[in-house]
């Protein structure tokens, strides 16, 4: 039977880099975040609605989502933020569902699904979703999250750490791990915890 786990972490906390790993030892990742943007490309169903939504001023001249331009009004405006969430996450969920069940198909033995908001999401609703068997959580000191994030991004650690407030605490996650992986020292301690999980299921 396929075991679905759910793989999240705050900003900056290393999660792309144990998505990364896990990718080339062959494990499969639905990457919620590719989807994310997959379903807002040129033409496609998802972006005419956000465009039905906020105007045709969030488009670029190619006919591509101003993402910039979005993050900003979402991010100074929770009404707009609720709202492109209501309308984008059915979608997304909808694409995660179809490739969950590609993979067990193909009689995987687990997948990944990286949701960086995961707990947030658990938060929100009350529950966690009913596909996923255990949530890892890759866990990060703040400090160590501005500074993978600012270094990676290219941003001001002020806008970063603006983020990390609108995200869920580092307690918040912890208490919906299932397993947890402590991004506190190198990046070869942190892969080698993973592979030690993943021998373990």
């Amino acid at each position: 039977m396929t075991k679905v786990i759910g793989l999240t972490g705050g900003i900056g906390s290393g999660k792309s880099t144990v998505s990364q790993y896990l990718l080339q030892n062959n494990i499969p990742v639905i990457d919620t975040d590719i989807i994310a943007r997959q379903i807002v490309e040129p033409n496609s169903t998802g972006l005419n609605q956000v465009i039905d939504l906020f105007g045709a001023t969030f488009l670029n001249s190619d006919g591509s989502l101003n993402r910039p331009l979005l993050r900003n009004k979402i991010f100074n405006d929770p009404q707009a933020k609720s709202a492109l969430e209501s309308l984008l996450h059915p979608l997304i969920q909808a694409e995660t569902l179809k490739q969950i069940q590609y993979f067990k198909k193909q009689q995987q033995p687990y997948i990944f699904i990286a949701i960086p908001l995961l707990v947030e999401g658990i938060l929100k609703k009350g529950t966690r979703p009913g596909y996923i068997d255990e949530i890892w959580v890759v866990d990060c000191p703040v400090e160590k999250q501005l500074q993978q994030a600012s270094q990676r991004d290219n941003s001001d650690v002020n806008q970063i750490q603006k983020i990390i407030n609108q995200q869920a605490s580092r307690q918040q996650r912890l208490v919906h791990a299932d397993k947890v992986i402590s991004n506190t020292s190198s990046i070869q301690e942190l892969l080698e915890q993973t592979q030690s999980l993943i021998q373990k299921i």
